[in-house]
């Protein structure tokens, strides 16, 4: 455990226990305190189950518990019966322990579906492999006592020990997201048919005479009973989640439907994040809605190949993990297709019992800023055409600029000034000037702010005009998200100098403005 560091140790831990309390009984057995010595047999076998189902509780077979649970306790029952009622009357059997040999058939049960549930896994085939060990020495040394048939414990030894020491040892620990089974009604019946037998069978002996295998009964039946009431737990527990879960993804829906900004859905999703898993097992809740905060916070990309809707960022068997549940919806991706995130940091066994709902959460976040995006976009676009139903008959020089400059709207004026009818949709402010301004026009927008600026404009014809564009930054406005530039158009018959007659510092007028205002300055 301290070389692997497996995401859960309990089980581990149980099963060391375990075989220390096997040692510990062959020890006593050595001595001739049979009593002693079978009180540690009992105590390991309890062990043993406990790590098998803790193995199961959060692992590789999580999905299948219910079915294990059931075909353990038929399996009990069913060799109650064969014990009482068909090897119990014969003498050559007679030295084998009933509850050993139950025991161990039930946990190499429980052992082949964990090995059939994690694949080629070493560890689980090695556990499997010192169950059959442990089943045939409780056969063969009861029948002939000696070294050779103490063969089987030794396995068991063996084989255990080098399943906690083999890498895959952490498989089967790793947290698996939980699929439960759907109700089945003979399922039922079969738990239920294995919980009656003991006490049928004790009733059968009681009548027929004499109560010759109480201990068998006794075990087999308390063996059945905890196992229904393991199975009536789980049960419960996966409908306590479910409603939580279901709680939980109603409200935060009913909160992402009115949602009107960012804030709110970011609020939104971190409240349902709180009620879907317990403060003390998430350290960190990231909401990233573009795929440039998940650069800045260096988180890993999806798997290539195929879009999932989450993924691990650190496939590591470790107790901490960080699940990725991306923001996207393939119908309304045209409406903001800057991706983002929802990332998550805590322990990895509640991240994946809840990787289901979170997934949701995700796809439902990603729906409420879509949805916002469109909302902004038809605002948008309403008030571009309002102020287009306003200023079309104006001759005022108008634009309205995005954020990178890209010119989302030029009034008629303007379009008749620079004697061009259809601008590029790409077009930027910096396209229209004259190449000497196009310096001081990015580093004005670069700083942001209002400002007054003198550029001039370059026609279709390669003629120049000279206007005074004053710009308002209006990129926090909701409706407009940008720039909007009012320019004037200085008359042909003055110099830029002789118009503004009061400015000191002319180096801020356009460059071929300056040169003119020279060579009219020394044309004597």
């Amino acid at each position: 455990m301290r070389r692997y560091r497996p995401a859960r140790c309990g089980p581990w831990l149980l099963l060391a226990a375990a075989v220390a309390a096997l040692a510990t009984g062959d020890v006593f057995f050595a001595l001739r305190d049979h009593g002693v010595a079978d009180a540690f047999y009992l105590a390991m076998y309890v062990l043993v189950a406990g790590a098998l189902l803790r193995f199961t509780s959060g692992g590789s077979v999580i999905g299948d518990r219910a079915r294990l649970i059931d075909l353990v306790a038929f399996a009990c029952a069913s060799l109650l019966v064969l014990w009482v009622f068909v090897f119990g009357g014969m003498s050559e059997l007679g030295g084998i322990s009933a509850a050993d040999v139950i025991g161990s058939i039930l946990l190499v049960g429980v052992a082949v579906r964990l090995t059939l549930a994690t694949g080629r896994n070493i560890a689980a085939m090695l556990l499997l492999l010192g169950a059959v060990g442990m089943l045939a020495g409780d056969i063969v040394y009861p029948l002939a006592p000696g070294t050779a048939s103490e063969t089987g414990y030794r396995v068991l030894y063996i084989a255990w020990g080098l399943a906690a020491l083999h890498p895959s040892m952490t498989r089967l620990t790793m947290p698996e997201t939980p699929r439960p089974a759907a109700w089945r009604g003979h399922w039922a019946a079969l738990l239920v048919l294995s919980v009656a037998t003991p006490p049928l069978v004790l009733m059968i002996e009681a009548l027929t005479g004499t109560v010759e295998d109480g201990v068998p009964i006794a075990v087999a039946a308390a063996i059945t009973l905890t196992l229904m009431i393991t199975r009536l737990a789980d049960a419960v527990t996966l409908n306590s989640r479910a409603l939580a879960r279901e709680r939980g993804l109603r409200g935060a829906s009913a909160d992402l439907v009115a949602a009107a900004d960012l804030p709110a859905v970011d609020e939104a999703v971190r409240s349902a994040v709180a009620i879907l898993l317990p403060a003390q097992t998430v350290e960190r809740v990231v909401f990233a809605t573009d795929d440039r905060q998940m650069a800045l916070a260096a988180l890993p990309p999806a798997p290539a190949g195929r879009r999932t809707r989450s993924w691990w960022a650190d496939e590591s068997p470790s107790d901490e993990g960080t699940l990725i549940c991306p923001l996207w919806l393939e119908p309304l991706a045209v409406a903001r297709p800057s991706g983002g995130a929802l990332v998550l940091t805590g322990r990895r066994d509640a991240l994946a019992a809840a990787r289901d709902a979170l997934e949701v959460l995700a796809g439902q976040a990603a729906l409420a800023l879509d949805r916002i995006s469109l909302v902004e976009a038809v605002g948008r676009r309403d008030s571009d055409l309002y102020l287009r139903a306003v200023i079309r008959n104006t001759a005022e020089l108008m634009l309205v600029l995005d954020e990178d400059q890209r010119v989302r709207y030029a009034s008629p004026g303007l379009h008749d000034l620079l004697g061009d009818d259809d601008l590029s949709p790409l077009s930027t402010f910096a396209d229209l000037v004259d190449s000497d301004d196009r310096g001081q026009i990015r580093r004005a927008f670069a700083t942001g702010g209002d400002g007054t600026i003198f550029c001039a404009l370059r026609r279709t014809d390669q003629s120049r005009v000279l206007v005074e564009a004053t710009y308002r930054d209006l990129r926090e406005d909701r409706l407009v998200q940008g720039f909007v530039v009012t320019m004037r158009s200085v008359t042909e018959g003055q110099t830029a100098v002789e118009h503004l007659p009061h400015r000191d510092q002319v180096e801020d007028l356009p460059a071929w403005v300056n040169r003119r205002s020279a060579q009219h300055k020394f044309r004597y």
